[in-house]
């Protein structure tokens, strides 16, 4: 799968210093890019539309390192 085509903005909004909302279906592939990339600048991201399948424990154990900065809207 390719990157989604906002993938650039959401990693320069986040090196500027600000937080990002992201739909998980649309940046599944990228999202640990995007999280490691927020918790080295300090920038909190909110995940929305998350699936039961992206709920399950390897994924939310991948994640637990960076859940301060880490919010799941369910």
């Amino acid at each position: 799968m390719s990157d989604p085509p906002n993938l650039s903005k959401v990693i320069e909004l986040i090196q500027i210093g600000f937080n990002v909302s992201l739909d998980v279906i649309e940046y599944e592939d990228s999202l640990d890019e995007i999280v490691e990339l927020a918790r080295m600048f300090n920038a909190t991201v909110v995940l929305r539309n998350v699936s039961e399948s992206f709920l399950n424990p390897k994924r939310l154990k991948k994640l637990k390192s960076h859940s301060h900065k880490i919010i799941i809207e369910v």
